[in-house]
């Protein structure tokens, strides 16, 4: 709780190389494509290097049914031969260990939280210099990677806010080599860029999105969507005075909206999503 209260960039050396292969390793994560245990989507579930992804013809194929999609291993293999990285999220939701650990965290924080996997082979990252929307734990599993942090950092960033301009990379705020067993604790907004330094590098990231502001209002506009009045076309109104009539109304009703406003039920709704 500390560490997500401050927001302070953390990293730990580990005591024991096979610290959180429990957790997840290369050899049951193969096990889990072959099996289809992952998600369907391309955005959860991609083959991708510095940034560019591989069209997805290249290394799916069809499912025997015809239903769907489904993972070419030795295709998908080959890519991974030629120093692309498998990016996967919500991995949680398709490994029933990793589920109940989220589920307990998640129950102590109030907070949406989801797991991540990335491996790397050959050289490289994944992804271009960027940075995270969430706060992140990193978890070295297998292999060694290469983590550089620059500032400053975004300042309580939020997802779908545009991002700023990057900074210079120049600006090195953290420089280390990731060994199996080391914990990283890498706060929201701290740009950052990965490079692998092994033949195979997996690591587990815990993504931490707790609710903001925003997000309460959100939740108010959208119970006013019910309301047909608030729905009504403002440019088809005939006059002026008719534009000052809605506008009082308007307030009046997002007035009445806030004052009801019930943090506890709020937060209920939140965890649910």
């Amino acid at each position: 709780m500390t560490l997500l209260r401050e927001r302070k960039l953390t990293f730990l050396r580990g005591v024991g190389e096979d610290r959180y292969s429990s957790l997840m390793n290369w050899k049951l994560l193969v096990q889990m494509i072959e099996d289809g245990q992952h998600p369907p989507s391309l955005a959860e579930f991609r083959l991708i290097k510095e940034g560019q992804i591989p069209p997805p013809d290249r290394w799916l194929k069809q499912k025997p049914s015809g239903q769907g999609n489904m993972v070419d291993v030795p295709r998908f293999m080959a890519f991974m031969d030629h120093g692309f990285s498998l990016s996967v999220t919500r991995i949680n939701d398709y490994a029933p260990h990793l589920k109940i650990l989220t589920d307990s965290i998640r129950a102590t924080l109030r907070e949406q939280i989801k797991v991540g996997a990335i491996v790397t082979t050959g050289q490289g990252g994944a992804f271009r210099l960027h940075y995270d929307p969430e706060d992140l734990i990193i978890l070295q599993v297998e292999g060694r990677k290469r983590w550089k942090i620059f500032g400053p950092p975004v300042i309580n960033p939020i997802v779908g806010m545009t991002p700023p301009s990057p900074p210079s990379e120049d600006t090195v705020l953290f420089d280390e080599v990731l060994e199996p067993g080391d914990f990283l604790f890498l706060p929201a907004g701290n740009w950052h860029r990965c490079e692998n330094a092994s033949d195979r590098s997996l690591h587990l990231g815990i993504f931490f999105q707790p609710p903001n502001g925003l997000d309460v209002i959100k939740s108010i506009t959208s119970q006013l969507l019910s309301d047909a009045e608030l729905r009504l076309p403002l440019t088809r109104l005939d006059d002026a005075s008719d534009l000052t009539a809605f506008e009082a109304d308007i307030k009046t009703r997002a007035i009445e909206r806030i004052s009801k406003l019930d943090l506890s039920a709020f937060f209920s709704a939140f965890e649910r999503q």
